[in-house]
């Protein structure tokens, strides 16, 4: 979709040259800097420029066309100054940030025409972000390669943050360092198909307020690829997450869910899926999520959670290769959730069927005197959790299950299946008798058509686990 003008922030300064009390657009030492209003004169709704193709008011100002910020341009905003643009957004190479003095108030960014996109690379980023959702499947979010410092949140909650439907988003080899709150986030009821892939986030939610470094709803029918990213906590008593995935309205996601290759540590949790949907956690390192004054109210390496009831509303989690150590909690489990992280025996149907687990808990734990807790499995339902190896020097059912709460527990919680452990099973394919044929099964063994979106593995295959 095009725009009627496209404009470069030169030609801003000359369309919009800055009025005696400042507002406007401004060069100083080198830089654009953009004020806006603090009021407005009784009657007066904004100032037009250039046949209302730009416009200036005390809330945005709106540019309706693309712009291009080229390499070496600096701008700037100024007081709590936001700008909307009503086109495509280009920057390379560039600086954007906020003007002397307006470093706790100033916004950035606002893209939501329908079918527009925004391409950033190569660029820094100081104390304001991006807001952009443009409501269709035409147009994307691309950020490379970029730096984003010491995000204020004045102008969303996270540094990079989605507001309405739209796919095709790629957030990869960005840093983000001591943002207020989150570094990539989407709305609780937006349809968001993205991949984050292998940024570095530092001290996340520098707030102490109760969000994650990534915290993505689940909402819709779009995958979401959040792999090889690191998130480093501050390692001091927080509420600020790692990776958080969250189905909390309406129906369950039918994308599926890719949690990948990524290191978390020094968070007060780790990674988590709070609501219905697919999830993969895979190869993932979860160390050291445990800093929150109450191991009641996080400190999971990892979790899911579906308080749910609703008929078919499940979660599913497929957890393999992940490493989960010096946390309150291992895998912490709760609700309307199947989980397998490693399982021979659910499916008895399909002989020479195997999925093995392959994670590693190594002393997770809380309490005074401390207590071992690598499984809690806070829910009616069963979990498959064979292959693994457990934080006990003997991998055997009666060690093993010193550090695993379960029906042996309490006799309202579901049972979890851990044997054989994983000095005993060391399968690392799936195998399925070579007949030729397509039928799909889910994860729970059960036949499943074309249509089914979530996790499947396909008869007459021999299928590498991933």
């Amino acid at each position: 979709m095009a725009s009627a003008n496209t404009y470069t922030l030169s030609q801003l300064a000359e369309l919009v040259p800055a009025l005696e009390d400042g507002t406007g657009v401004a060069v100083v030492d080198g830089a654009y800097v953009i004020n806006l209003p603090a009021s407005l004169p009784e009657g007066v709704s904004g100032l037009g420029y250039d046949n209302d193709n730009i416009v200036l008011t005390k809330n945005y100002f709106t540019i309706n066309g693309d712009l291009i910020i080229s390499e070496g341009e600096t701008l700037l905003f100024g007081g709590s100054s936001t700008m909307e643009v009503n086109g495509n957004l280009t920057i390379t190479n560039a600086t954007i940030g906020a003007a002397p003095g307006s470093e706790g108030t100033a916004k950035g960014f606002r893209i939501y025409k329908e079918g527009m996109s925004a391409t950033i690379t190569n660029s820094t980023f100081n104390y304001v972000g991006i807001n952009y959702g443009n409501g269709t499947e035409e147009g994307c979010l691309t950020a490379t390669n970029c730096i984003f410092n010491n995000h204020n949140s004045k102008g969303g909650n996270a540094v990079i943050n989605f507001t309405s439907l739209s796919k095709g988003n790629l957030v990869q080899d960005c840093v983000f360092e001591n943002p207020t709150l989150s570094s990539v986030a989407s709305g609780a009821n937006v349809a968001c198909g993205i991949t984050i892939k292998d940024n570095i986030i530092n001290k996340p939610t520098a707030s102490n307020r109760l969000y994650p470094g990534i915290n993505m709803s689940a909402t819709g029918p779009y995958d979401i690829v959040i792999d090889g990213n690191e998130v480093h906590g501050a390692a001091a008593e927080t509420r600020s997450g790692g990776i958080a995935l969250s189905c909390l309205l309406g129906n369950p996601p039918t994308g599926i869910l890719y949690v990948t290759n990524n290191f978390v540590e020094d968070c007060s949790y780790g990674i988590t899926l709070t609501g219905p949907g697919n999830v993969l956690m895979t190869d993932n390192t979860v160390l050291n999520n445990k800093y929150i004054a109450n191991p009641n109210n996080g400190g999971s390496g990892l979790n899911i959670t579906c308080n749910s009831t609703g008929e078919g509303i499940i979660a599913m989690a497929y957890m393999r290769r992940n490493h989960i150590e010096g946390n309150l909690w291992g895998v912490t489990v709760i609700g309307n959730v199947f989980i397998d992280a490693g399982s021979i025996d659910i499916y008895d149907d399909k002989e020479d069927l195997f999925s093995p687990g392959l994670n590693v808990f190594v002393n997770n734990g809380n309490g005074d005197p401390f207590v071992q807790y690598d499984w809690y499995n806070n829910t009616a339902n069963t979990s498959y959790a064979q292959g693994n190896t457990w934080s006990v020097e003997v991998q055997d059912a009666e060690h093993i299950a010193e550090v695993i709460v379960d029906k042996a527990d309490n006799p309202s919680l579901g049972e979890v299946i851990y044997m054989p452990a994983g000095s005993q099973t060391a399968i690392n394919t799936i195998n399925v008798d070579n007949n030729g044929s397509t039928q799909r099964y889910n994860i729970l063994g059960q036949p499943v058509d074309s249509n089914y979106r979530g996790i499947v593995i396909e008869k007459g295959k021999k299928i590498l686990v991933k």
